[in-house]
């Protein structure tokens, strides 16, 4: 569980970076957004090498970092969401993930980090609402493809915040597209995870 902790990219990750890169050549992005880590702005630049336009300037939000996991971070999911799921009477994380929203598994994690410094799903959403506030306020009021680099649990948390009917419980692929519409003061999920 990586969280706020860093990593470069695998080779595998740069990899599946170029073909996603590959998929949106032809979007002319106006504005570019990651989250601080070293790994989304490396995935960014990896994916804007393939872009046949001019590319604006990468603008790294920490609003945008994946979950932090407190005590977790660095540890295997499996133990890590076992114990979680264990702490809740569950014999699997996926038995928990079946039975409960996102919101009460983001608690749940918080109440079995030993140190409870792990973010609860207010703190979450809090930080991740204000970072797409500011993203779309930049707008005024423009047609604009905006690309925004970030983390598999965020891009889960935001898909389901606005969207009831699709099926967060998959694998969220790396370099995954999503696309999202902003109109109106309202997001739409147009695709997830493609």
């Amino acid at each position: 569980m990586q969280g706020w902790a860093d990593s470069p990219l695998t080779e595998e990750g740069k990899l599946v970076a170029i073909e996603a890169g590959k998929k949106l050549s032809t979007i002319h992005f106006d504005r570019v957004y990651t989250s601080d880590s070293g790994r989304t702005v490396e995935t960014a630049e990896i994916l804007l090498q393939q872009n046949q336009y001019n590319i604006p300037v990468i603008q790294k939000r920490k609003a945008f970092r994946e979950t932090f996991f407190g005590s977790f971070e660095g540890e295997f999911s499996e133990i890590a969401l076992g114990k979680v799921a264990n702490d809740q009477g569950y014999d699997s994380f996926k038995e928990m993930f079946r039975n409960h929203s996102l919101e009460e598994i983001t608690n749940f994690i918080k109440k079995s980090d030993p140190y409870h410094h792990a973010e609860d799903y207010k703190e979450l959403w809090e930080r991740l609402e204000k970072g797409l506030n500011e993203v779309v306020s930049e707008s005024l009021n423009q047609v604009e493809n905006i690309l925004l680099v970030t983390h598999g649990n965020i891009i889960r948390n935001i898909v389901k915040k606005f969207s009831e009917d699709l099926d967060i419980q998959v694998d969220i692929k790396n370099s995954s597209i999503t696309i999202l519409e902003y109109t109106n003061d309202l997001y739409k999920v147009i695709s997830f995870n493609q």
